[in-house]
């Protein structure tokens, strides 16, 4: 087995057998990893701290047939303060997840990995969970290769000025002519249109300054859902407990 070194984060974290944990890692230079953390779970083993959800560290591995093995786990930064408060982890499992339900094995991105970061990072410096998210699964879409059309109907090509709709299917926004052509659209007014197209540009340390309508939010939300799900073709169990969370807040 060779030894190679990643830094990462931690995606996912599920147990095996008496002691184990089997770990999903998004790393910076090999991408998506699974490895088994053998003894994690033992109170005094080395590999617990590291091995934590949203855990950002570098880690040394023995590379496998079907998992590799995880041998050593230096913490560069936890993100624990998104583990002790509820809505937190529920939008960091739900970024977790669809990171995870996004990508392959071994296709590594820099900024894929970075936005990742970001996106914790924000969270944790209390930036607006729900505008995170926004900006998180648009951009991440876009860094999988659905960037989403803004500046013209993506039915017909044709400018999209005036009365708008986002169309998950086609991909973007689309005039009244080309709407409900392929299925639901979300009607967009031109401050829900500029919201996102400031998104799409923003820096993950500039997120705290960007101040939409709860109406504005809203819209965004329904259609990065209805968007997500047509790229994935299936819901992500972390929508459930968020929903859960969010009602109770």
């Amino acid at each position: 087995m060779a030894l190679y070194t990643a830094e990462g984060v931690v995606l996912r974290a599920r147990n095996l057998g008496e002691a184990d944990r089997i770990i999903t890692l998004y790393t910076r230079g090999h991408g998506k990893v699974e490895c088994v953390a053998r003894g994690a779970r033992r109170a005094r083993s080395r590999l617990m701290g590291g091995t934590q959800l949203f855990t950002h560290g570098r880690f040394a591995l023995f590379s496998g047939r079907s998992l590799d093995t995880l041998s050593q786990a230096e913490i560069v930064q936890s993100f624990a303060g998104l583990r002790e408060d509820l809505v937190t982890l529920g939008y960091a499992s739900y970024f977790a997840e669809l990171l995870d339900a996004g990508t392959e094995p071994g296709e590594p991105s820099e900024d894929v990995f970075g936005l990742i970061l970001d996106a914790f990072s924000g969270l944790e410096r209390g930036v607006s969970p729900a505008i995170v998210a926004r900006w998180f699964e648009f951009r991440l879409m876009a860094l999988l290769g659905y960037r989403p059309q803004l500046d013209v109907c993506a039915a017909c090509g044709k400018t999209a000025a005036g009365e708008v709709r986002f169309d998950p299917v086609e991909g973007g926004l689309v005039c009244t002519a080309c709407a409900g052509g392929s299925g639901p659209a979300v009607a967009f007014g031109r401050s829900t249109v500029e919201v996102l197209r400031h998104l799409m540009s923003a820096e993950g340390r500039r997120l705290g300054v960007i101040r939409p309508s709860a109406t504005d939010l809203a819209l965004l939300e329904e259609a990065a859902r209805r968007f997500v799900d047509a790229r994935l073709g299936r819901p992500l169990k972390s929508l459930g407990f968020l929903a859960s969370i969010r009602d109770l807040a």
